[in-house]
């Protein structure tokens, strides 16, 4: 799968926060997006997953013209965001159960917990999130993104409140997902901890994707 975005631009009044931004990526790829705080990194990834409608822009799927907001393509992308999202009264089996029927993927029990191993919590399946650290709710954001086995992956500084084990298991999971041919577009503060999975990058500056 070849994914293409054209012209994505992005504007709050008179300050252009995206201009006429291009990006390319591929099955297998993982493409890591640089720039400073309010760069608009995170804007970018909300409009290419759909969340945030762009002022203009086009998105091509292997050659054919698609819309961003299009279910079909919402199906394709998992977002990984800042805020978890996750049901903190729940356990982090409950969630992931509850995530996979909304899906509707409806994984079994052992399917769930062998989600929950490859994210490094499956002792923690039946502990409520609210209990969870910080990198352990992390850890699961990433397990319910992946629940849908997406084509392309969005990950907005997933390596935030990871402890090396995590790193390590992010990485892990990161490399997987290449392998299997998802394309993936990660921003994140530390580029060197993924250094090993990642096939170049780009920079948004000033509103310009280069």
């Amino acid at each position: 799968m070849r994914i293409e975005l054209r012209g994505i631009s992005k504007s709050y009044g008179r300050l252009a926060v995206l201009k006429n931004c291009d990006l390319e990526l591929d099955s297998g790829q993982l493409i890591g997006l640089l720039g400073n705080n309010g760069a608009g990194k995170t804007t970018l990834l909300r409009i290419i997953s759909g969340l945030l409608s762009a002022d203009a822009g086009r998105l091509l799927v292997d050659g054919e013209e698609w819309s961003l907001k299009s279910p079909e393509w919402r199906r394709k992308c998992a977002l990984v965001a800042h805020k978890t999202f996750l049901y903190q009264n729940l356990s982090g089996l409950e969630n992931l159960r509850f995530f996979s029927e909304l899906y509707q993927r409806d994984l079994n029990e052992k399917e769930l917990h062998e989600r929950l191993d490859q994210v490094g919590l499956v002792r923690a399946a039946e502990k409520q999130v609210r209990a969870y650290s910080r990198g352990m709710q992390q850890r699961l954001t990433i397990a319910r993104a992946l629940l849908s086995e997406p084509d392309f992956v969005i990950l907005d500084e997933p390596f935030t409140g990871l402890d090396k084990d995590g790193s390590t298991q992010l990485v892990r999971i990161l490399a997987d997902l290449k392998q299997r041919g998802a394309a993936v577009l990660m921003t994140s503060h530390d580029p060197q901890a993924a250094l090993k999975v990642t096939d170049g990058f780009v920079r948004l500056s000033k509103g310009v994707l280069g």
